[in-house]
């Protein structure tokens, strides 16, 4: 009986000692992304290295390899934090009477994701200077579809919505044609500036009309 107990005190011993080394390696790996997301702030995409962001981390470098193969790996990582923090941005509640009609979401929506991108200057670099490294491009893509799965929801849950088709991804391509305008905007400006972002709606709202009839049915 003795041997049992000490095996199980073992094994406790063991799990709990797992439990911390894994507690820390999320510490660790939290230092490093937000490490990356403050560098992006000061310098561009393209001058990131890998031994930069675990300095800024405090995380020695070979220690870093634990969490992240190299600095592509990192930013995707970091990229689809950003789509979460934007789906979460978008599923903010809007108040039913700045809502006539779905042309309205449009505008809402365009000044959100403007909002978001001037206070994220990592989710602006990642996202719109159009230097982000291919390698990095697949999980911006797999973000853009978990956002655009959220403002279609959007949109569903205030409008009836047409039968849209099938083999076309339309709110994806919404998302993705209003943000050619912001990219263009980022580079050009180095921000999105009135006059793009009234360019992002209008571009928006021509694109889903194509879809969407003028007067939708509400919920």
């Amino acid at each position: 009986m003795e041997k049992k107990e000490i095996k199980l005190r073992q094994v406790v011993g063991k799990t709990r000692r797992r439990k911390h080394v894994q507690k820390r390696g999320n510490v660790r790996r939290d230092k490093l992304l937000r490490a990356a997301e403050e560098l992006l702030n000061e310098i561009a995409i393209e001058e990131l290295s890998f031994r930069e962001i675990s300095s800024k981390a405090g995380v020695p470098e070979g220690s870093a390899y634990h969490f992240f193969a190299n600095r592509y790996d990192l930013l995707s990582a970091l990229s689809s934090e950003i789509a979460e923090q934007f789906g979460m941005g978008f599923l903010k509640l809007i108040p039913q009477e700045e809502i006539s009609s779905w042309h309205d979401l449009v505008d809402i929506l365009s000044d959100r994701a403007r909002s978001m991108y001037e206070s994220n200057s990592a989710a602006a670099q990642i996202w719109l200077s159009g230097r982000t490294p291919a390698e990095v491009r697949l999980a911006e893509r797999e973000g853009s579809n978990r956002v655009s799965n959220i403002i279609e929801g959007i949109f569903n849950s205030h409008f009836i919505l047409p039968n849209l088709p099938k083999d076309v991804d339309v709110f994806f391509l919404y998302m993705e044609v209003c943000d050619v305008i912001n990219s263009l905007s980022f580079i050009e400006y180095g921000r999105i500036t009135d006059e793009m972002n009234e360019e992002v709606k209008r571009v928006g709202k021509g694109y889903l009309g194509t879809y969407l009839p003028s007067i939708l049915e509400r919920r």
